[in-house]
């Protein structure tokens, strides 16, 4: 029986020791994945803050042309919001009170604002082709200005993926 029992015993210390073996191995081998997963992690993180920063710099770029565009055309945006203002004013409905107290004062009123506002809109229409901010160039500087910002988003994307799937 003795025999039986060192066999079973020894049996037993191979066990244990393939488990403490295997253990270490399982340990050792996650801790590793763990610190890769980390890695990888401040790789993205970091290239998704690039992404952040190449974005506000385009951002704060189109601000300092829209910007400088005002500057440089100041009139043009000073007739556009006068015309725009007579507009509005011009197709808001009179109240009764309105037409009460301001009666044929008001008509003659309300009509010169009309024409005002016709001759404003022609005029800034006029000035604001001649500068070349009509619609199809407005239209043009717009998707232009999309895909440049479309473009920078998908390089910190790229950016991204490829720092994530970098092995070190």
């Amino acid at each position: 029986m003795s025999n039986i029992g060192d066999s079973i015993k020894s049996a037993a210390d191979s066990a244990k020791e393939g488990l403490a073996t295997a253990k270490a191995k399982t340990t050792e081998t996650s801790a590793a994945a763990r610190e890769k997963a980390a890695e990888a992690y401040e790789k993205g993180r970091e290239a998704a803050a690039r992404g952040v920063q190449q974005s506000r710099e385009v951002a704060h770029n189109v601000a300092v042309k829209t910007g400088d565009g005002i500057d440089k055309n100041p009139l043009a945006i000073v007739l556009g919001g006068i015309a725009l203002g007579a507009i509005v004013g011009a197709l808001l409905p009179t109240t009764e009170r309105e037409k009460k107290v301001m009666g044929k004062t008001g008509k003659k009123l309300n009509k010169k604002a009309k024409e005002m506002a016709k001759a404003a809109k022609i005029a800034g229409k006029q000035q604001v082709d001649s500068l070349g901010l009509n619609g199809d160039a407005m239209r043009e500087q717009f998707r232009d200005l999309v895909s440049k910002a479309a473009l920078a988003v998908k390089a910190a994307g790229e950016a991204a993926t490829e720092a994530a799937k970098k092995k070190d």
